[in-house]
């Protein structure tokens, strides 16, 4: 069966603004369709990076928190936060991943830990943990980290949670420099784990997508 011109039934098929900034980018409506498929293809060869990146991070995090509650002698875990580092927002969505997890068959602490969001992990690397979660704990997650600087964690991960967001709002990423997102994304992985940094960059597929990205003004 002969299939029709893209540009002949996606604009009726998306809303009326979602091809509008492909269409200004790229100047034609035909150029348009071709940089929104190349977004589709771009966004999901850096979410990859950033689906690992987030598993590896909050594992991290949480293990290194995991050994400080236990130094402390406190009993419970880290998330009751019986000490009172965590802020009224974090101790909020605790509260709610344990409640989604508590719906579980058979709960345990990791399926809160991967209820968390990427952004309650950034936060933690945020400058007002720096003298007590950051100094106790949470910098041990990055044992490559050279010199222990928070901020040198935290600013790539800001970026990094900007396009996630981006990303999982079907946002466009084409005026993105993709290129320094993978950078980040390697950045941080190599803090936490280089092995796991070569690994990812061995099958990232993001420097291939780039080169192939459509011609826009």
């Amino acid at each position: 069966m002969a299939q029709h011109p893209p540009e002949r039934f996606l604009p009726q098929r998306l809303p009326l603004g979602r091809l509008a900034p492909y269409q200004a980018a790229a100047g034609s409506q035909s150029a348009a369709v071709d940089l929104y498929r190349w977004n589709i293809a771009a966004s999901a060869a850096v979410y990859e990076g950033l689906h690992l990146l987030e598993v590896v991070l909050r594992n991290a995090i949480h293990d290194q928190l995991v050994i400080w509650h236990q130094s402390t002698g406190d009993s419970g875990s880290w998330m009751d936060d019986r000490r009172s580092m965590l802020e009224d927002k974090a101790r909020k969505d605790i509260t709610v991943a344990r409640s989604r997890t508590a719906r579980k068959t058979s709960p345990t602490e990791g399926h809160a830990v991967a209820e968390l969001s990427f952004g309650f992990w950034r936060f933690l690397l945020a400058r007002r943990y720096q003298d007590n979660l950051w100094r106790l704990a949470v910098r041990h997650a990055f044992p490559h980290l050279q010199p222990q600087e928070r901020r040198m964690v935290e600013t790539p991960l800001i970026s990094l949670h900007t396009l996630r967001n981006r990303i999982a709002h079907l946002e466009p990423v084409h005026r993105r420099d993709l290129l320094t997102d993978r950078e980040n994304i390697l950045t941080v992985l190599g803090y936490i784990c280089p092995d796991t940094r070569d690994w990812y960059q061995a099958g990232c597929r993001i420097p291939a997508i780039v080169k192939d990205r459509p011609h826009t003004r």
